[in-house]
């Protein structure tokens, strides 16, 4: 059967859909037209050319003979077809009719969406040959329009031709294409138009062995199917149209069923780093049991960061932009569907930067005193070299990174320097004892004022300032208000040395007096910590796990209190008091040094001693074993640890710890590896900063300050 259309349907639709798609309203006789019906308001008569134009309108009604459903304009008719007509009315479409002669046909019970509407017609009512139809469409203002065709009608033998015209796969027509993955236990739809059967279905069939995932074999032109994943692997389906003559067609698409995707985890190494540092994140995950087609797997970080083409269990650096970026595996097979769970890995990017104080090359000596005076500059006193006499110069450093020497009254390296906050001598820093000779070797009784008023080491000899009761070095100092200064321990170059002196500045001579007692070990290299009014003494001699306290009042007495950790004998270690508001505040916290016999081994190994109960407990460990290196409290309250030596190399590592969390994190490396150095606050554009000077002998190249940025 052939259709032969008094109308132009197609570009009726056209310029329908200029209209819909918000096309502007152009000049007359520009928009295209078949009838008044489908041009706007502006100029509502379809003119003779085809175009739109200005005047009086009298339709109001449209009505076209799109064909019959299935069929080419050229396919001979036989038996019932199902008819398409679309028509449309400005008042609404209030009924539409198609007849042939006196013969109206029936509403289809294959309905169709308006505008399109359907009906069904026999053809075997008819001769062989043309059938003339009319479509009739009656608006609601009783207005009307008319569309004639001809039906191409042979019953007797039609040399129907099939095709498909349309196979696909999707949730909706207009989605569909042609392929498709979808998740095991997952729906979607197969959809087929073709030519050649009418109003007959064609068959569907699937291999392999997986016809129970469709929920019929057999669909309708223009129908559909629903597939269930019920098999997993890569399906094929097969679309066949049998006309009632002549060869059938075939048409085939795949369709993937795939298992659920898993996340299992997310792990990063590390989990702190330094501030445009990297850390490797690992995942791992599957997209199940031998899927047909692989799935998707991506991290994706909170900075705005992704990283694709993952392979499970293979690590991925990265790079966070932010102080913590928590980054999430997300993981999906082929049919898009998520992995139940989302792994997710924090990485937090350490704050701290160092910088050199200033482009001076300066002498990097070992053992030299690092103090802040309350004018805002540094005094840098003393050190050795390790080949010739520790030096009898001073560096004066301010914040602008100028730097000039001065004179000390005696050579010293491994010396203590301690500034005093009150009385006659306050803002004078008392350095005291100390190598004299190479190696280092020879300790001296001597001790001397460094004045900043007078901007001099003046009045050093030791009538002046009194003297240090035995000649002493790698010994402690420390400060007691008002005015008493604790010298204790330390070698006298052959022997370990337990006794003590109280020093004190109370008038512009100093004078000493012997502490009533010694302490319970000798000991040197340790640590003397002024917390609670009582100096807490931990380390300095192999094999012992004493502490004890010094308590000033009176004449002053030494007296244990808890025992270090097992094998915690530390010597060359730190010790800092915790400030600010965490449950840590008060604390000390001991870091590093060595352990064991002879010269021992460097440890990373951190404790705390809390004052009220006398303890020591175990705290998270430093990073890098270490000894002889500088730690100091910042601002922050977390307490900076940097250099040092793991035994065999001078460091430049550095690490914080954090007494809130009681996490230990990294930050900036020195810029030089430095050992036996030490550190001081410093003041620079109003930030408080931390100045790093002594240690490893220089080279022309190395910078003799640096300055830690701990924000």
């Amino acid at each position: 059967m052939m259709m032969e259309f008094s109308k132009k349907p197609l570009l009726l639709l056209v310029v329908l859909a200029l209209g819909v798609a918000g096309c502007p309203i152009q000049a007359g006789d520009q928009i295209p037209c078949v009838e008044d019906v489908t041009c706007p308001a502006q100029y509502p008569v379809c003119g003779p050319a085809g175009r739109c134009i200005a005047g009086t309108s009298g339709a109001r009604a449209s009505v076209a003979i799109v064909g019959a459903d299935g069929y080419a304009p050229t396919d001979l008719l036989s038996g019932t077809v199902r008819m398409l007509v679309v028509a449309r009315a400005t008042t609404g479409v209030a009924t539409v009719r198609l007849a042939s002669g006196s013969a109206s046909f029936g509403a289809s019970s294959a309905a169709a969406a308006p505008p399109l509407f359907a009906f069904d017609v026999d053809t075997t009512a008819f001769a062989d040959g043309d059938v003339p139809v009319t479509a009739t469409v009656v608006a609601g203002d009783a207005s009307t329009g008319t569309a004639n065709g001809i039906l191409h009608v042979d019953n007797s033998s039609p040399p129907v031709i099939a095709r498909i015209t349309a196979f696909s796969v999707g949730a909706s027509q207009a989605a569909s294409t042609g392929s498709a993955n979808i998740s095991s236990g997952g729906t979607t739809k197969l959809w087929a138009s073709f030519t050649g059967r009418g109003n007959s279905g064609a068959t569907l069939s699937c291999a392999p062995a997986c016809n129970g995932t469709l929920s019929a074999t057999s669909i309708a032109n223009g129908g559909n199917v629903t597939v269930t994943g019920s098999v997993n692997g890569a399906l094929t389906y097969t679309l066949t149209v049998a006309p009632s003559t002549g060869p059938s067609v075939m048409s085939n698409l795949t369709i993937n069923v795939v298992p659920p995707a898993n996340a299992t985890s997310l792990t990063t190494i590390p989990s702190v780093i330094h501030q445009g540092g990297s850390a490797t994140l690992t995942p791992t995950f599957d997209f199940g049991s031998s899927p047909a087609v692989p799935g998707t797997a991506t991290i994706v970080g909170t900075d705005g960061s992704m990283y694709s083409n993952l392979v499970t269990g293979i690590g991925v650096q990265v790079a966070p932009t932010v102080p913590t970026t928590t980054y999430s595996l997300q993981v999906s097979n082929a049919a898009g569907t998520p992995a139940a769970s989302v792994p997710t890995a924090t990485v937090t990017a350490a704050l701290g930067t160092w910088s050199p104080l200033n482009n001076i090359t300066f002498d990097v000596l070992r053992g030299a005193t690092v103090t802040a005076l309350d004018n805002g500059k540094v005094l840098i006193a003393g050190g050795v070299d390790g080949i010739n006499p520790p030096v009898s110069t001073a560096i004066l450093c301010d914040a602008t990174g100028a730097c000039v020497s001065r004179a000390m009254g005696t050579r010293r390296a491994f010396h203590t320097a301690v500034k005093v906050d009150s009385g006659p001598n306050a803002g004078k820093v008392l350095l005291a004892g100390g190598y004299t000779a190479s190696g280092p070797a020879t300790p001296t009784s001597s001790a001397e004022f460094y004045d900043p008023g007078a901007d001099a080491f003046a009045n050093t000899t030791a009538v002046t300032t009194g003297t240090v009761t035995a000649a002493r070095a790698r010994h402690i100092a420390v400060f007691f208000s008002p005015t008493t200064i604790l010298i204790a321990g330390g070698t006298d170059g052959g022997t370990v040395l337990n006794t003590a002196i109280k020093y004190d500045i109370s008038t512009a001579t100093p004078t000493t007096a012997n502490v009533s007692n010694t302490m319970v070990q000798p000991r040197a290299s340790f640590t003397g910590t002024l917390v609670s009014g009582k100096v807490l003494i931990v380390g300095g001699e192999a094999g012992d796990l004493t502490a004890e306290l010094f308590d000033p009042a009176g004449a002053g007495a030494f007296s244990s209190t808890g025992a270090l950790p097992a094998g915690e004998d530390k010597r060359s270690h730190t010790a800092v008091l915790i400030g600010g508001a965490s449950t840590n505040s008060g604390k000390v916290l001991i870091s590093g040094g060595v352990n064991g016999a002879g010269s021992g081994t460097p440890s990373s190994t951190q404790f705390l001693y809390a004052p009220g109960s006398g303890t020591f407990t175990s705290a998270a460990s430093m990073a890098t074993a270490r000894s002889n290196h500088a730690a100091i409290s910042l601002s922050t309250d977390s307490v900076l640890i940097c250099g040092g030596t793991d035994g065999t190399n001078d460091l430049k590592s550095c690490e914080r710890y954090d007494p809130a969390s009681g996490t230990q994190y990294p930050t900036a490396p020195l810029m030089e590896a430095r050992t036996d150095f030490g550190f001081a606050p410093i003041t620079i554009s109003s930030l408080v900063e931390i100045l790093a000077a002594g240690g490893t002998v220089s080279t022309p190249t190395r910078a003799f300050a640096e300055t830690y940025n701990p924000n």
